[in-house]
């Protein structure tokens, strides 16, 4: 570690040293920029916003709605809100690492405690969380080698490459039937043993964004006892804690898991979804290590040359909810009421599937969990949708907190239509 950070500290000081109009680098030319292709979500709900059909439905972007098609502020957090703009808690600087209560309460609420041998540093929600792990370990790995599931969150694979790792993938949903996904613990196990030692594994912890298929208790056993044997990188992408079950204590299970496990491993949370703070961009990384501390100091150092330090107003907002018994409650209260909401869709959407396709099982979209559904609908089938103007991912997820009473009629028909080629 030690000659590998002395020769990434001159390779920087020779690359700053270079002078920016040396004859072997020629100047940038801005017209031979090429466009870089769109993002796929952001891609669709643009195209949605451009349908002028006052009966668009979107079931795209992954976005809590309430039972009117709404966006949702939880009450929790307008209170917490409220009280900040009375206290006025000011607009300075956190430190590099960000808010020191914040990441305690985070921590909590992680693992169940604040247990030794972990430290934090506050991101930009989950994605920088991410980029902070995956930027140390093209620094620090063995190997540039890093795994996510097929298929994973579009945003992974481009997350990764951007930090200079080479994305790879393992086995994660049972092809045999395309139209009922169901987790492939054998075939992920297949792939884990296909692994060179050192190599990073992307695991999301709960709530897999895009199939909603999680690992069952003794499922996930196996896969922490594969990455022990391995000599894996584990790294946890937690961006659903308490909006996959509705309780943030079930859905701790996997990193509770990893932690009795004795491994070392980190975890990146996100609180868009369980807070509805999307635009507030509020996340944090743990790390679970001996060597935390070191660790936490090449994260701040990576966090430092790229956005300096944490934003403030969201993480002052997570810290008041989770650091008031009241508030608290009242927000886990809030999960149960959404978590609740999403799994009485998903039991409508699949009664209403196979009372119009005759013959037909749609059980996955009730065994699934979580905000999103893997339907099963082929490309084809998606466009059908989207020329009815219900929008979707090419890889037929569904976000079903967008699916309410209201559309929820009209989606039945339109994917029924699409699934028989109308």
């Amino acid at each position: 570690f030690m000659l590998k950070s002395t020769l990434f500290l001159l390779s920087v000081l020779s690359t700053a040293s270079s002078s920016p109009s040396s004859s072997t680098s020629p100047d940038m030319s801005f017209p031979s920029i090429p466009p870089r292709p769109a993002d796929a979500v952001f891609a669709l709900n643009k195209e949605y916003n451009l349908d002028p059909s006052p009966l668009k439905i979107s079931c795209g972007v992954g976005a809590y709605r309430d039972a009117e098609g709404r966006p949702l502020v939880l009450r929790a957090v307008k209170e917490a809100k409220e009280r900040l703009l009375d206290s006025d808690p000011g607009n300075e600087y956190l430190p590099i690492e960000g808010d020191a209560e914040f990441l305690r309460l985070s921590r909590e609420l992680c693992f169940g405690s604040d247990p030794s041998g972990v430290q934090s540093v506050q991101s930009l929600s989950g994605t920088g969380a991410l980029y902070l792990v995956h930027r140390l370990f093209a620094t620090y790995g063995s190997t540039k080698k890093v795994y996510f599931s097929d298929p994973t969150w579009g945003n992974h694979k481009a997350v990764a490459l951007a930090a200079g790792l080479e994305p790879g993938t393992y086995t994660y949903l049972d092809s045999r039937d395309p139209c009922k996904p169901a987790f492939d613990l054998k075939g992920m196990l297949a792939s884990m043993d296909a692994m060179p030692p050192g190599s990073m594994i992307v695991l999301q912890a709960c709530g897999h964004n895009p199939t909603g298929v999680d690992p069952s208790p003794s499922e996930w056993d196996a896969v922490v006892s594969k990455c022990g044997e391995k000599g894996l990188v584990v790294c946890m992408d937690n961006a659903y804690q308490g909006f996959a079950t509705g309780s943030p204590d079930d859905d701790r299970l996997a990193m509770e898991k990893f932690l009795a496990s004795g491994q070392e491993f980190f975890v990146c949370c996100s609180y868009a979804k369980n807070f509805g703070l999307y635009g507030q961009r509020v996340g944090a990384c743990h790390v679970v290590s001996p060597n935390a501390a070191d660790v936490v100091s090449q994260l701040k150092g990576v966090a430092r040359t790229t956005y300096s330090n944490p934003p403030k107003h969201g993480s002052d907002i997570v810290k008041t909810v989770l650091g008031d018994e009241r508030l608290r409650k009242e927000w886990v209260d809030e999960l149960g009421e959404m978590a609740g909401r999403i799994r009485d869709m998903r039991a409508k959407l699949r009664a209403g599937l196979e009372s119009s396709l005759p013959g037909t099982s749609w059980s996955h979209v009730t065994s699934q969990i979580g905000m999103f559904s893997y339907t099963g609908l082929t490309p084809a089938e998606v466009e059908r949708c989207k020329r009815e103007s219900v929008y979707m991912l090419s890889t037929g997820r569904v976000s079903v907190a967008g699916i309410n009473e209201g559309n929820l009629e009209r989606i039945v028909g339109v994917i029924a239509g699409a699934r028989k080629g109308e």
